[in-house]
């Protein structure tokens, strides 16, 4: 049997078991083993070698820490309070309330490192708030799907660790790179959103005037945010400051939320045991991911299937675009079966022996695939983000409602994408500026 074919099985199997239902991990070491057991059984030494070697990597405490910082404040009452304050700051103009989702989504992101924390409480304070107030169900729905998916892209995101972990690119770096282009995006939403309601003011109504507040109010309110301060300066500052590593950081960040919890006398067993039954899974899940893509991974190499597939692709007309439009393209399709650690995971070491050929900036393109992976939060069929709000949203909301709402944003995400691809300095200019 020649590698050309055992290489085309290799990904046909893996992707029917997929489809089949098969959890991720087990679909990516089955299939990987499967195939070492017919081709060549040495390879199976693969095995024990990644459940033994891959669980060790120091960077990965990061991930816990990060993932129980992001649930603590999921029930610290901090993202009501950050609510409040953009309704009352900017609730007055047309489309205030949506726009001020996209911007409490931004700063959410900026302390949980994943998406559905952002996701799941926005759509639970902001959209009861937005139909209260007579916004159009489309703009409500876009404007939490959207914002929550920022969590993938600006700093701390967990999904950059795992990218940093496997290009073997700086975590603080590419901490930095999701920086400008997450701040781009949110600030795309926004224009789109006032340009709409400001042309169909019946989409997003301003509050009433009994509604409007006073200056002293609208300073108590911000005032009140604090906590989204102190923990953005403990967690991004000590990093890029060169204080701590961002293990290091995670673990002042998960202490910042505890104590976060503490002070507004929100710690209590409950909201204790959630948080740590949500780290417990998320991470089990993304280590077992890490595990099943290391040793397909591993056999795919020794296999001589890897040196097959970069000759390929180098070997493809339209030279490096066309290469790094394929690559994109392939995230955006896979996005549609996969969660984003599982793609990250299998494509990342795919992606990097052709990069690196190419001479291709990793960082940058770890910045792109990052966006690439909101893109893919938000595509129909299957995109995680919708499937989170069909879950929390009141019951008359259908899946319909839900995909006809994300298409404008969508389009601003591949907007944001074509930029990053044409300018590369959107991603990598503040990481050169703040080479220390």
């Amino acid at each position: 049997m020649s590698l050309e074919l055992i290489t085309a099985l290799y990904f046909i199997v893996l992707f029917t078991v997929l489809f089949m239902g098969l959890p991720v991990a087990f679909g990516l070491g089955g299939t990987a083993v499967l195939f070492a057991m017919i081709v060549e059984p040495r390879a199976l030494m693969a095995v024990p070698s990644a459940f033994y070697s891959t669980p060790w990597n120091t960077i990965l405490v990061t991930v816990p820490l990060f993932l129980f910082m992001g649930s603590l404040i999921r029930f610290s009452g901090i993202a009501e309070a950050a609510y409040d304050a953009v309704y009352k700051l900017i609730g007055h103009i047309h489309g205030g309330l949506a726009i001020g989702t996209v911007k409490v989504c931004t700063i959410f992101a900026a302390v949980t490192g994943i998406t559905p924390p952002a996701t799941i409480t926005m759509a639970q304070i902001a959209y009861p708030s937005m139909m209260k107030y007579g916004y159009d169900r489309s703009i409500a729905i876009g404007a939490i799907a959207a914002g929550g998916a920022l969590g993938a892209l600006i700093p701390p995101s967990v999904p950059f660790i795992f990218y940093g972990l496997l290009a073997k690119v700086s975590i603080g770096d590419l901490f930095l790179a999701g920086v400008v282009p997450g701040f781009m995006l949110a600030a795309f939403y926004g224009i789109y959103i006032a340009i709409r309601c400001k042309l169909q003011p019946e989409v997003g109504p301003a509050l009433p005037a009994d509604k409007r507040f006073t200056a002293g109010e609208k300073a108590r309110a911000v005032i009140n945010i604090w906590p989204f301060a102190v923990l953005i300066f403990i967690v991004l500052g000590v990093i890029w400051g060169g204080v701590a590593t961002p293990a290091e950081a995670a673990a002042f960040g998960a202490t910042g939320a505890f104590l976060i919890n503490l002070v507004y006398g929100r710690l209590n067993w409950y909201v204790l045991k959630e948080s740590l039954a949500t780290t417990v899974k998320l991470t089990g899940m993304g280590l077992w991911i890490l595990i099943g893509a290391t040793i397909f991974l591993n056999i795919f190499n020794t296999l001589g299937s890897q040196d097959l597939l970069t000759q390929m692709v180098l070997g493809m007309p339209g030279g490096t675009n066309g290469i790094l439009l394929m690559m994109v393209i392939i995230i955006i399709v896979l996005g549609m079966v996969m969660d984003d650690w599982a793609i990250i995971m299998l494509c990342t070491p795919l992606f990097v022996p052709i990069l690196d050929q190419l001479g291709v900036d990793k960082l940058w393109f770890g910045a792109l695939f990052i966006v690439n992976i909101q893109i893919a939060y938000l595509t129909p069929p299957f995109g995680f983000v919708l499937f989170w709000l069909k879950g929390v949203l009141p019951k008359e909301v259908s899946m319909g409602d839900i995909y006809g709402s994300v298409g404008p944003f969508v389009l601003l995400q591949l907007l944001g994408l074509a930029l990053i691809f044409l300018f590369p300095e959107i991603a990598v200019w503040l990481p050169q500026t703040l080479d220390w």
